[in-house]
């Protein structure tokens, strides 16, 4: 690990007052507030909360950074959910899932993905919320849900 990522990871020690206990990178995020990252988010616990954020996206082509509008400012998204609040994970379509998160598609429509069906089709992970808020997630594997449905069944034991 290079010293800016060490530096990176320090500071998020340092800003939630305890120990990163996992971390991973979810290729896509979106919610039913209307927040896409398209290109990802940071994804960590500290402290039993899970946690993630974005990254500011500098286009590019071809390696050579291409300017930005200058309207467009970034602001970095960040945001957190105890493992204890979820009540509710499924896969569904990614695709499906930006058209909610867009406003192009009702939330209540939205299926959960059928393998026999949409085996051509990228997945993102719902997590259900106590508060109401869906969050969804593209992670490289079910380490995240495992982890969730072994806290839920510590707390029921």
């Amino acid at each position: 690990m290079d010293d800016e990522s060490r530096a990176f990871l320090a500071d998020i020690e340092q800003r939630r007052g305890g120990q990163i206990t996992y971390k991973a990178f979810s290729t896509f995020y979106a919610d039913n507030k209307g927040k896409v990252c398209r290109y990802g988010v940071f994804f960590y616990q500290v402290d039993g909360v899970f946690w993630f954020q974005d990254f500011e996206y500098v286009p590019n082509f071809l390696g050579f950074r291409l300017s930005r509008r200058k309207d467009e400012e970034y602001v970095m998204f960040e945001s957190s959910f105890s493992p204890s609040d979820v009540v509710s994970i499924r896969r569904v379509k990614k695709k499906a899932a930006i058209n909610c998160a867009l406003g192009f598609k009702d939330f209540s429509k939205l299926r959960k993905y059928n393998p026999l069906t949409g085996f051509m089709s990228e997945t993102a992970t719902e997590f259900g919320l106590r508060d109401g808020r869906l969050l969804y997630f593209q992670f490289m594997d079910k380490t995240v849900e495992n982890m969730i449905r072994n806290e839920k069944k510590e707390l029921r034991t």
